[in-house]
């Protein structure tokens, strides 16, 4: 049975308060540190990789009391951990972006630990959403395509919480950028509790429409629906009846069978790639603005908004690409366009026209990858559906430590980079070199990945080779009876028992 709209939307706005929280903390961020906060860059840097971290070591065991079906008062337990996530980050998200003056003054460094701790709350809390929301979808449909379908809402309404941050950032830089100061510095403190604000107004409303509008498959529904997907011979054809009339289970991967799978690690490689691509790009290009291009103030939104701007563009023409080139082509596509953008970024000078198609070149680069690698993992998992959170927690863990490890990497760096307090020609290599790196990775991963047929998995395998020697078996049995049994006759064009 299809989902319905109202489920399709309802399951789509579930993530917009994610969304908007992460837009805040990969684009403005170390900017929000380094030039509002005045923390040295390396702090700041170290900031960005604990709360990596936390997200990190949090997301894959999120994952697995998920898949357990552990949920707070029968509420289920994908909705549930969804809740216990938005109610972290409504805690501890404006604890990061808005100045507490007089708790500065009092407690000093103690603000300092103060800060840490909330950030690895907020972090929790954005795992605790992210898994749940990305686990439900296979409960929600056995269907690929409306699972296809789910992460393309899904990603749109990511874009769209992106542009609506910039576009605030956008109005409130706009008019300190009026008074004459081009760069940020402590003065931007209430614009910045203004993005804040708004973002959790937002987001609220939105997480509220989700849980009131997303049902959540119960006793097994993702199993239900699942097997009934399975009787019409679904999934290469593998067959759901026995010989007596009765249903047998399809071989199912629990969470250990797929440390030992070698296609889990190549989308793990490639869906971490995608994703470091995306977030350095997001990171670094309102620096890049600030340090080597010295654009004016409000820039450091406008410029971000055209990239996710033009992910929404790619994201629509994305169903196209898919039907001339199919999904693992279309990432090529998205990686080309990337290696393209990295290498313009490494122009001595641009001018403003130029930067602007940079940002475009960025936004479809990213928004292809993230899209069509998550398409390819949820192609991985296929009906596994009871360790499916671990798969994502997993991949997201190995995402989150190798973007915490790259910006602390890049901003320690900059101590021996940088000439000074000039990092001009530093942040420039950043967005070219530092992004072509993963872009490359990304590149390998996709060669590996199309040489094999993604969620035949070994275990999957050995079970299919077994029923059919259990079946070969048995015919085998069975013949030998009907010619040797005693009690069996021939007649005449007949064989009737005696």
């Amino acid at each position: 049975m299809a989902l319905s709209r109202k489920v399709r939307y309802g399951y789509g706005v579930g993530h917009v308060f994610n969304d908007l929280c992460a837009s805040m903390w990969f684009t403005y961020l170390l900017v929000y540190f380094q030039y509002v906060l005045q923390l040295d860059r390396g702090l700041s840097g170290f900031f960005l990789m604990l709360g990596q971290v936390a997200d990190a070591l949090a997301t894959p065991l999120i994952g697995l009391q998920s898949d357990r079906g552990l949920s707070c008062c029968t509420y289920g337990r994908r909705k549930s951990w969804h809740a216990i996530g938005s109610v972290c980050v409504v805690v501890s998200f404006p604890f990061i972006f808005m100045v507490c003056g007089a708790c500065w003054d009092a407690l000093g460094f103690a603000y300092t630990l103060l800060l840490g701790g909330m950030i690895c709350l907020f972090q929790f809390g954005w795992a605790s959403v992210q898994v749940s929301h990305l686990a439900l979808i296979p409960d929600l449909t056995p269907d690929e395509a409306e699972r296809e379908e789910l992460n393309l809402i899904r990603y749109i309404l990511d874009v769209c919480s992106d542009v609506l941050v910039y576009l605030v950032a956008w109005i409130v830089l706009a008019q300190g950028d009026s008074t004459g100061r081009r760069a940020i510095d402590p003065g931007d403190a209430g614009s910045f509790k203004v993005i804040t604000v708004t973002v959790l107004i937002v987001g609220i409303f939105f997480t509220i429409i989700f849980h009131a509008l997303t049902p959540e498959p119960t006793n097994g529904g993702g199993r239900r629906q699942q097997t009934e997907y399975q009787q019409v011979g679904v999934d290469g054809g593998q067959q759901n009846e026995t010989e007596g009339g009765e249903t047998r289970p399809r071989i199912q991967m629990e969470w250990r069978d797929w440390l030992y799978e070698r296609q889990f690690y190549q989308v793990s490689v490639l869906y971490a790639s995608s994703r470091l691509v995306a977030n350095l790009a997001n990171i670094y290009m309102p620096i890049y603005l600030q340090e080597t291009l010295h654009t004016r103030q409000e820039l450091i939104a406008v410029v971000p908004m055209v990239m996710s701007l033009s992910g929404v563009g790619s994201s629509f023409l994305l169903r196209f690409l898919r039907r001339f080139l199919g999904k693992k082509s279309s990432l090529v596509v998205g990686i080309v366009v990337g290696l393209v953008a990295s290498t313009l970024s490494a122009l001595p000078w641009m001018a403003e026209w130029a930067v602007y198609c940079v940002a475009v070149m960025w936004g479809i680069s990213s928004s292809l990858m993230v899209v069509l690698s998550l398409a390819l993992a949820a192609t991985l998992i296929g009906q596994n559906t009871d360790s499916s959170a671990f798969v994502y927690g997993s991949m997201s863990f190995t995402d989150k430590i190798v973007n915490g490890v790259a910006v602390v990497v890049i901003q320690e760096l900059t101590r021996v980079a940088c000439n000074g307090d000039s990092c001009s020609d530093y942040y420039r290599s950043v967005m070219s070199l530092g992004i072509f790196v993963p872009l490359v990775m990304a590149f390998i991963a996709v060669f590996f990945i199309s040489r094999q047929r993604l969620g035949r998995t070994q275990k999957i395998v050995q079970g299919d080779h077994e029923q059919e020697e259990a079946s070969s078996s048995s015919l085998s049995s069975d013949t030998s009876e009907i010619l040797l049994a005693s009690t069996t006759t021939l007649g005449y064009g007949s064989i009737t028992k005696a």
